[in-house]
């Protein structure tokens, strides 16, 4: 988020953004509590009451129905609870300037990434975003011991890679989207070469 800040708005620091969050799930509740005391402005709405009063209780948080969640002012749109929430009939609705957040499928179809494109708002692709959970099950398999300080290095580089994409984005003139689609498939394709190689020595 803070890399996607950067990106938007000139600087990565969230002190005072006002941050829209959708689900208080697991995730969901830490990055509110994350940006808390990144000194943030949380916006908040779960199914769930007892997760909603807890946000409002621990951290000032506003809470919003489900449904007006899309319409709400704020810089940080973050979906964390369902998938394709981003389509048709709430595009159009939202006042965010970045959405970025950690629900897998956030794109109803693909063609809804240049739909964000064209209102200006900024798309942090899910699949970069959200990559902190495998990243940390690939420290746990490949390791012969696993090292916490070894997955924390890896998930710290999600900010890099999701700045690779907004550079790529921009310098290609597509969509965030296809931005990470592209910089995957060829950091696959090295990976493969690597792999060709080694087996050849």
């Amino acid at each position: 988020m803070q890399a996607s800040a950067k990106e938007a708005f000139g600087a990565s620091d969230l002190g005072g953004r006002r941050v829209a969050i959708q689900g208080l799930g697991h995730v969901g509740y830490w990055l509110a509590k994350h940006l808390y005391e990144a000194g943030a402005k949380l916006v908040v709405t779960d199914l769930h009451e007892n997760r909603t009063n807890r946000a409002k209780d621990e951290f000032g948080a506003t809470v919003v129905s489900d449904e007006s969640i899309f319409d709400q002012e704020c810089e940080i749109f973050a979906p964390c609870a369902l998938g394709a929430i981003l389509n048709d009939d709430t595009i159009p609705r939202l006042q965010a300037r970045v959405i970025c957040g950690a629900a897998n499928n956030q794109l109803a179809e693909p063609r809804h990434a240049k739909a964000l494109q064209e209102r200006k708002i900024l798309y942090a692709p899910d699949y970069v975003v959200n990559a902190g959970g495998i990243l940390n099950i690939s420290a746990e398999v490949r390791e012969q011991a696993y090292d916490d300080q070894v997955a924390k290095a890896r998930v710290a580089g999600i900010a890099d890679a999701l700045t690779e994409v907004f550079k790529h984005a921009r310098v290609k003139g597509i969509t965030t989207a296809q931005a990470a689609d592209e910089v995957a498939e060829a950091v696959l394709r090295e990976a493969r070469r690597e792999r060709t190689r080694a087996a050849s020595e």
